[in-house]
C-alpha cells in the first residue's frame, strides 16, 4: 500500500510564510497607532489594521492552500503552467503607468484629489481602452468623485480640494 503525501512546502508556501510574518508585524505595529485623531478624524492607524486584517486572512487562505495538495502529479503541472507567464510583454505600458502615478502624486495638492485622481484615471484608461472614451471619461469620473465623496464626506480624511471650490 503506497502512502501519498497531502501535504507539500514548495517555494510558493514558503513566500506566503514569509509573507504573513511580515504582515503580522504591519498588523502589530498598526494596533500600535491610534484609529482616530482628537478632531474625530480617522487616524494613522485606521487603514493600517483594515489592510494587515485583511492581508493576514488572505495570505493564511492561500498558505493553507499551497501546501494542502492531493495529488503531486497535478501540483506539478500547475506550478509549471503558473510560472509560464510572461511578466515581461508591456514594458513601455508599464512604464507609462509609473510616469502617471508619480504625476499624480505630485499633482495631488496641487490639482485636488477629485481632480487629480480623475486626470490619472482617465490618462490609464485612455491608454489601455482606447475604443470606449465615453466610458472612460464617465469611469473615471464617477470613480474620481466617488472616492473622494467617501473619503471626504464618509471618512472625514481631509483630502485636498486643491481648484475646486468645495
Amino acid at each position: 500500500m503506497a502512502v501519498t503525501r497531502r501535504f507539500h512546502v514548495s517555494a510558493r508556501a514558503v513566500f506566503f510564510g514569509i509573507l504573513l510574518v511580515v504582515l503580522a508585524v504591519y498588523f502589530q505595529l498598526a494596533l500600535g497607532m491610534e484609529w482616530r485623531t482628537a478632531a474625530g478624524r480617522i487616524g494613522p492607524g485606521f487603514f493600517p489594521r483594515i489592510i494587515g486584517g485583511i492581508g493576514i486572512v488572505l495570505t493564511i487562505v492561500a498558505l493553507v492552500g499551497s501546501v494542502r495538495r492531493a495529488d503531486p502529479a497535478a501540483d506539478a503541472d500547475r506550478e509549471t503552467d503558473a510560472g509560464a507567464a510572461d511578466l515581461g510583454r508591456h514594458p513601455g505600458t508599464m512604464a507609462i503607468v509609473v510616469a502617471a502615478s508619480a504625476a499624480l502624486a505630485a499633482a495631488f495638492t496641487l490639482l485636488g484629489a477629485a481632480v487629480a485622481g480623475a486626470l490619472f484615471l482617465l490618462g490609464c484608461l485612455w491608454l489601455l481602452n482606447r475604443e470606449h472614451p465615453v466610458l472612460n471619461a464617465v469611469l473615471a469620473v464617477g470613480t474620481a468623485t466617488g472616492l473622494y465623496l467617501l473619503f471626504q464626506t464618509l471618512l472625514d480624511a481631509g483630502l485636498p480640494a486643491g481648484v475646486l471650490p468645495f
